[in-house]
């Protein structure tokens, strides 16, 4: 059986703890193993709190959340994670990463 299994996450918002687990709690339920995770729009993926300057989104809706810590290699994601970046992003990350990363 060669089936690919693909989890698509809507608008991550920098929660990568949060939606790994859920991830995780997918793989425990169905009995598989996720191959792959596509983030589509509005990652945020900030680094520190200097990343806000680019960040386009009013300042209450600014929260570090844990992508900071897959960044500084404190932690490892899970599954090969695909990011497809949206209108509410860390432009001056992103720009570093044109080509990707």
């Amino acid at each position: 059986d060669s089936k690919i299994n693909i989890v698509v996450e809507g608008c991550c918002h920098g929660a990568l703890d949060e939606i790994y687990a859920s991830v995780a709690q997918i793989e425990q339920r169905r009995g598989v193993r996720v191959d792959l995770l596509i983030c589509c729009g509005d990652f945020q993926a900030l680094r520190n709190e200097d990343d806000y300057t680019s960040l386009a989104v009013p300042p209450k809706y600014r929260a570090m959340e844990s992508f900071y810590k897959y960044y500084k290699g404190e932690k490892t994601a899970p599954v090969l994670t695909l990011v497809i970046g949206g209108n509410h992003e860390a432009s001056n990350y992103m720009v570093d990463l044109f080509h990707g990363g």
